[in-house]
C-alpha cells in the first residue's frame, strides 16, 4: 500500500480554476486544492516560525475572514495557538494526493507562540518527546462547534469548562480571541499569542508590544490588548516571545476578550483601536446551538446495474464528483444507519450521508454532513451517530438541530500520538459486540519508530475515556474485521520485515513481523548465532546495539512472531484493505458466516476460507469478484437489503481507474461454484464447493495444478520466492499431484498430493465445471503453519 516506490497524482491535463481563499497549488495542481474546504480544517501543519520549523501535530486551520484571507492555527494538543495569518488559507502537500506530508500556512505569519501549553503557565513542552496530549487533569480537547462562518473551541482547564470564538476585526485588522471561562477553581495561565524571538514590555494604557524582525529586516510588531479580564488578573510577558494572563483564584463564569495586531513598526496599530477589536463577543454559548444550514440540497446521481451472468455482480453508484464544493471524492470508509441509508467519510476530509440505495438506485442523494476533518479513513455508526477516525482522533459527530448537518464535532478519543510522519495513517475503524473501538495506526517512513503508538492496533473503550494497545508490529495496516465472534484480522502490506502482504487473525498481545513497530522486548539472532534482547522501537536499542534494526537481510532477526492467516503474493494482493464477515442466512447465498477480504491494490473481492489445525489457524484465499472501478478498502453489509457494499480509492498504488468508488456487490441467486471450506491432511487437501461439480471435469487432474513456495523473514523490502524443497534456492516447486478424488455429493474435491509439509504459499490453479455447466476456473493461496500429523524438525 504506502511504498516509497511510488510516484505522487499528478494532474496534467489542465490546471485547475482559481483556488478557493488562497489555497495555493504550488507544485502540481491537485483537485484538493479548489476544495470548499469548510470554515476550518484539520491536519498536521509543519512550517517556520522564527526561522525554525515547528511541528503542530494536530492542529485545526481556521478561516476568520474572507477578504484578508485571515485565518489561524489552533494545537489541540497544547491548547494554544501556533501562529495567525493574512492573505490566504492553507497549502496541502503534493505528494500521494496531498497525503504525503504536512500542511502550511497559505498567507504570511502574524503572530505566533513558542511550543509551550496554551494553558497552565510553564516556559518548556511536558510531554515526553514533545508528543502526545497534556495532562488531561491540567487541559484537554473536547471539540468544536460550527455555527454558520464561526467556530467555537470547547476545552476544559482543571475542572473549569472554556468556549472559545477566534475572530479577525477587519477595522482593527486585528485577530481576535473570545474567552468564556466557567467554574476555574484554581489559578492558572493562559497564552495570548506573541512573536516568535521578540521582546515585548507593557505600557501604561496596558497594551503588550512585541518587537521582533521580519524577514524583509524591518521592525516586526505584535501588539496584544485584553477587555473583560477579571479583576486580579495580570499580563506576563515570557522570554520566548509569549505574552499570557495570569488568572486568579476564584474566577467563575467570566467571558473575556483578547486582540492582537501585528504588522511593522512605522503602522502600529493605536490603543483605543486595539482595545475596541478587544471586546469580547456576547452570548458565545448561544452559538454552540446548532447554526443554519451551509450546503444546501442533496446532490443526486443514479447507479449503473451490473448485466453480467454471474451469482456475485458488481453495481456501480455513481459519485457527486460533479459538485459545488469541488469536493474531492475518495472514499475512505462507510456504515450503515439502521434505515439502510449510508455514511461516506471521504479522505479529503468531509463527511457525506447517501439516500436511496434501493433495488434500481434510480436516485441516489447525497448530503454534505461534516467538513474539515483530518484524513478520514475509518468510520462506524452507533446508536444513530457517525464516528470517525482521522489521524488526530476519533470524532463523534452532532447534528444539534435536526438540519442533516453536523454542528458539533466532539472529541470522542485522541489518545492516540501523532507525530509528522506522512506514513502514519489511522486505518478503519471496527466494534466489537461490548461497543468498544479498534483501528489501526501504521509504521512510519522511513522505519524507525519514534512513537508508541506506531504500528499498532488500537483499543478504544466504549465511552471514549480509555485507549489500550491490542497488538504490535504493523507497516501499513491499510484494513482490519471484525467477525461476529469478536475475531479481529488485519491486513498489512510488503516491505521491510514484510515478505509479501499478509492477512492476520489477531491475538492479543501479538507480534505481527514489523520489528521496528514491536514496542516490546524481542530476542534476536545474529548471524553468527548469538543472542540478544533488546526492544527495537527505542532510540536506547539502536544506538547500544549499532542498528536500525531494519534495512537489509542482514539484520539481527528475532527468534519467533504470531505468523499470518495467510500470506498474499503481489499478483494476488500487491496492497490489502480490510475484511468483512457475511451475515448469517441466505441473503448472500451459500456464503454466510464466510470472511471476505478486500483488495485495494488489484481492486479485488475475495474470499477468504478458514481451517485450524492443533490451535494454529490457517487460510486460503480465492477471487470472489472484481473488478472494482477504485482500490476497495471497506465493506459492510446493508441492513437493508442484506447485500455488500464497499468503498475505495486510489492514492496509493493501484489498479484503481477512478479516484474513488462506492460499490455495491449483489447476489443474483445463481449458482456459486465457489470454494467454502478447505481441509489439510497429510494426504493432501480437500477444497469443499458450494455448489455441485461436473464429475469428469472435477477429477481430471489435467484440471488441476499445484505449486508451493516459502519467503524469508528478514528487514530488506520484501522476498523473492524461495523453494521449499530446496530452502536456499530461489524458486517455486511445482507439486506432483498423485491424485483427484470427487466426494459422493459432487461437492469436495480433495487433492492427493506428496510429502505434505508446512509451506508459506501453496497456489492451486483450476479449470473445471459446476454442474449445470457453467465455467469455474481459479486459483486459492493458502498458507500451510500445519499439517495434521506431521512433525516438523529442523
Amino acid at each position: 500500500m504506502f511504498t516509497r516506490h511510488l510516484f505522487p497524482i499528478v494532474i496534467s491535463t489542465v490546471l485547475l480554476p482559481a483556488i478557493l481563499f488562497g489555497q495555493s497549488a504550488k507544485g502540481p495542481a491537485l483537485p484538493w486544492d479548489a476544495t470548499d474546504l469548510g470554515v476550518f480544517h484539520s491536519g498536521c501543519f509543519k512550517f517556520k516560525i522564527g526561522g525554525a520549523d515547528q511541528v503542530t501535530a494536530k492542529g485545526i486551520a481556521i478561516k476568520l475572514e474572507t477578504d484578508s484571507g485571515a485565518a489561524a492555527l489552533f494545537d489541540t494538543e497544547l491548547l494554544r495557538w501556533t501562529a495567525a495569518w493574512n492573505g490566504g488559507f492553507i497549502q496541502f502537500p503534493r505528494g500521494r494526493g496531498g497525503l504525503e506530508g504536512q500542511m502550511k500556512p497559505s498567507g504570511e505569519i502574524g503572530f505566533s507562540t513558542a511550543q509551550v501549553p496554551g494553558w497552565g503557565g510553564g516556559t518548556e513542552d511536558p510531554r515526553p518527546n514533545n508528543q502526545g496530549n497534556l495532562d488531561p487533569k491540567v487541559a484537554k480537547w473536547r471539540g468544536l462547534y460550527v455555527n454558520g462562518d464561526t467556530v467555537v473551541l470547547n476545552y476544559s482547564v482543571g475542572g473549569a469548562n472554556v468556549l472559545e470564538v477566534p475572530g479577525f476585526d477587519a477595522t482593527a485588522k486585528a485577530f481576535t480571541r473570545t474567552i468564556a471561562v466557567s467554574d476555574l477553581k484554581s489559578e492558572t495561565v493562559v497564552t495570548l499569542g506573541g512573536l516568535a524571538g521578540g521582546k515585548g514590555s507593557i505600557g501604561s494604557d496596558g497594551v503588550i508590544t512585541m518587537e521582533g524582525t521580519a524577514e524583509s529586516g524591518a521592525v516586526r510588531v505584535v501588539a496584544i490588548a485584553t477587555s473583560g479580564a477579571p479583576s486580579g488578573s495580570r499580563v506576563e510577558v515570557t522570554n520566548q516571545g509569549n505574552v499570557a494572563l495570569r488568572l486568579p483564584v476564584g474566577t467563575s463564569a467570566i467571558t473575556f476578550g483578547v486582540a492582537i495586531w501585528s504588522g511593522l513598526k512605522p503602522d502600529t496599530i493605536k490603543s483605543a483601536e486595539l482595545f475596541k477589536a478587544a471586546a469580547p463577543r456576547p452570548n458565545i454559548a448561544n452559538l454552540t446551538k446548532g447554526g443554519a444550514s451551509r450546503w444546501g440540497e442533496p446532490l443526486v446521481t443514479k447507479g449503473k446495474l451490473s448485466d453480467k451472468d454471474d451469482a456475485y455482480v458488481i453495481d456501480e453508484i455513481s459519485l457527486p464528483d460533479d459538485n459545488p464544493f469541488k469536493s474531492w471524492l475518495r472514499p475512505g470508509g462507510h456504515d450503515f444507519f439502521p434505515n439502510g441509508s449510508a455514511a461516506i467519510v471521504n479522505v479529503s476530509g468531509d463527511v457525506w450521508i447517501v439516500d436511496g440505495l434501493d433495488e434500481k438506485l434510480e436516485k441516489v442523494t447525497w448530503k454534505r454532513f461534516a467538513t474539515g476533518l483530518f484524513q478520514p479513513l475509518g468510520c462506524k455508526v452507533v446508536d444513530g451517530k457517525i464516528y470517525v477516525l482521522g489521524r488526530d482522533q476519533i470524532t463523534r459527530l452532532h447534528d444539534l438541530n435536526n438540519d442533516g448537518e453536523a454542528d458539533f464535532y466532539e472529541n470522542f478519543n485522541n489518545d492516540c500520538v501523532a507525530t509528522d510522519n506522512y506514513h502514519e495513517f489511522a486505518l478503519d475503524l471496527q466494534t466489537d459486540r461490548a461497543g468498544n473501538f479498534y483501528y489501526a495506526k501504521g509504521s512510519p517512513w522511513e522505519p524507525t519508530v519514534t512513537s508508541p503508538h506506531q504500528g499498532c492496533l488500537l483499543k478504544v473503550s466504549k465511552d471514549g475515556s480509555k485507549m489500550e494497545i491490542v497488538a504490535t508490529g504493523l507497516r501499513a495496516p491499510n484494513g482490519l474485521g471484525m467477525g461476529p465472534q469478536d475475531q479481529i484480522t488485519v491486513s498489512d502490506n510488503q516491505g521491510h520485515w514484510m515478505p509479501a502482504n499478509r492477512l492476520n487473525l489477531i491475538k492479543a498481545g501479538g507480534f505481527y513481523g514489523m520489528v521496528p513497530a514491536a514496542h516490546k522486548e524481542l530476542t534476536f539472532t545474529r548471524a553468527d548465532g548469538s543472542t540478544f534482547k533488546a526492544n527495537p522501537s527505542t532510540e536506547a536499542a539502536r544506538t547500544e546495539f549499532k542498528t536500525r534494526f531494519w534495512g537489509s537481510a542482514a539484520e539481527p532477526i528475532p527468534t519467533e512472531m504470531n505468523p499470518p492467516l495467510v500470506w498474499l503474493p503481489m499478483n494476488v494482493d500487491n496492497s490489502p484493505g480490510g475484511e468483512v464477515w457475511v451475515p448469517s442466512g441466505n441473503k448472500w447465498g451459500p456464503l454466510g458466516g464466510q470472511m471476505l477480504h478486500l483488495s485495494y491494490g488489484h481492486c479485488i473481492l475475495y474470499n477468504v476460507l478458514q481451517e485450524s489445525v492443533d490451535g494454529e489457524v490457517q487460510g486460503a484465499v480465492v477471487k470472489l469478484a472484481g473488478k472494482f472501478p477504485s482500490g476497495i478498502m471497506r465493506g459492510r453489509f446493508s441492513p437493508k437489503d442484506g447485500q455488500l457494499y464497499v468503498t475505495g480509492l486510489n492514492v496509493w498504488q493501484s489498479d484503481a481507474a477512478k479516484f474513488g468508488c462506492f460499490s455495491r456487490v449483489r447476489y443474483t441467486g445463481k449458482s456459486v461454484a465457489q470454494p467454502v471450506g478447505i481441509k489439510t491432511t497429510k494426504a493432501g487437501i480437500s477444497l469443499t464447493f458450494a455448489a455441485e461439480l461436473d464429475p469428469a471435469a472435477a477429477a481430471d487432474r489435467e484440471n488441476w495444478s499445484v505449486e508451493r513456495w516459502n519467503y524469508k523473514w528478514t528487514g530488506q523490502y520484501g522476498s523473492k520466492d524461495f523453494s521449499v524443497a530446496e530452502p536456499s534456492k530461489a524458486a517455486k516447486d511445482l507439486v506432483f499431484i498423485n491424485d483427484i478424488k470427487l466426494s459422493t455429493d459432487r461437492r469436495t474435491v480433495t487433492i492427493e498430493l506428496p510429502e505434505m509439509g508446512p509451506a508459506n504459499q501453496v497456489k492451486i490453479s483450476y479449470r473445471i465445471k459446476s454442474a449445470d455447466g457453467k465455467e469455474a476456473n481459479n486459483q486459492i493461496y493458502q498458507t500451510i503453519h500445519k499439517v495434521p500429523g506431521v512433525v516438523v524438525t529442523n
